[in-house]
């Protein structure tokens, strides 16, 4: 989680402790595309558009989805029924709610955790910011 306004007051007393600068400041961000659904919610409640939704379905994401997965059943789906897999990512219509890939900018994550809290799927988890992050010293 990031640092409440309390934290950050915490931090400012401590010797020799400065506060993390630039995006990043919370938790790390971890995505398991594996287990996406592409529903989209981790884009609706993201606050600055770190994470959106796309027109389109990377079919080769599916094909390589681990097997034991959602996407690695679908994946596995597919490979029986197709004849041979499209080259680019297919469009999905409007009206198809899942299924779509879900673009990840790193560089605009800030690491509130919004995401991982608010997924179906679990396929987003926000790991605890490292001490050495959090207190910009070396840590342990």
């Amino acid at each position: 989680m990031p640092l409440t306004e309390r934290g950050r007051e915490l931090l400012r007393r401590l010797p020799g402790a400065s506060l993390p600068q630039g995006p990043g400041v919370g938790c790390e961000i971890v995505r398991h595309e594996e287990r996406c659904v592409g529903c989209g919610t981790c884009a609706r409640v993201c606050p600055t558009g770190a994470s959106a939704r796309s027109d389109l379905l990377d079919v080769g994401q599916l094909l390589a989805a681990p097997a034991g997965t959602r996407r690695g059943e679908l994946g596995a789906a597919l490979r029986r029924i197709m004849r041979h897999p499209p080259r680019d990512p297919v469009p999905v219509p409007p009206r198809v709610v899942t299924l779509r890939t879900i673009v990840y900018d790193a560089g605009r994550c800030r690491g509130c955790g919004a995401c991982a809290r608010s997924c179906p799927a679990d396929a987003i988890t926000a790991l605890p910011p490292r001490a050495a992050e959090a207190t910009g010293g070396d840590g342990p």
